[in-house]
C-alpha cells in the first residue's frame, strides 16, 4: 500500500529509498535503536519496505506500516538506518521526468517518515474529503425537511 499523509511511517529489515536527494547526518546515539544515521530525503522522495522485521512489531512506532511492499512517496522524508557507516546512493535516471535521482538499499533496521507530503496529493485528497462530507450531509436530510423548501 501506498501511503502519502504527513505522519505516516515505515519499519523493515531491508528496505529501498529513492530520492533526488539524500543527505546524511553525523552518526548519533538513537535512544531506542542506538548507534545510527539520519538521512533526509528531499525532492520527490520515496521509501519501500523490500523485507519485513521479524518478529513483525514496531520499534519506534505503533502506527508504524510494516507490510512488505508498503511505500512512503513525499516531497520530503527522512529515515533512519542502524547502521554508523555511510551507505553511498547510487544515481539513477528516468525516476521521475528528466531529472537523474539517487537510490538507496538498506540491510539493516530501517525507519521512515513523511515530514512534507505533496502538496497537490494533498490538496486532492481534501477536496475528495470535503465532497464526500457535502454528499453525506445532502443524504441526512430528513425527507420531510427536504418537501418543505418546494
Amino acid at each position: 500500500m501506498v501511503f502519502y499523509n504527513e505522519g505516516e511511517k515505515i519499519e523493515c529489515q531491508h528496505s529501498e529509498i529513492i530520492a533526488k536527494e539524500i543527505i546524511p547526518s553525523a552518526p548519533y546515539n538513537h535512544p531506542t535503536i542506538g548507534l545510527s544515521l539520519k538521512y533526509k530525503c528531499n525532492r520527490n522522495g520515496s521509501a519501500e519496505i523490500t523485507k519485513e522485521l521479524e518478529p513483525k512489531e514496531s520499534r519506534l512506532s505503533e502506527d508504524s506500516n510494516l507490510n512488505i511492499s508498503d511505500k512512503l512517496n513525499a516531497e520530503k522524508l527522512y529515515f533512519i538506518v542502524e547502521k554508523i557507516i555511510r551507505i553511498k546512493p547510487k544515481r539513477i535516471s528516468g525516476h521521475t521526468g528528466r531529472h537523474g535521482s539517487q537510490k538507496m538499499n538498506t540491510k539493516e533496521y530501517s525507519f521512515a517518515e513523511i515530514t512534507k507530503p505533496f502538496t497537490h496529493i494533498k490538496n486532492a485528497l481534501e477536496k475528495r474529503k470535503r465532497e464526500l462530507d457535502k454528499q453525506k450531509s445532502l443524504n441526512t436530510i430528513p425527507p420531510s425537511h427536504i418537501a418543505s423548501n418546494f
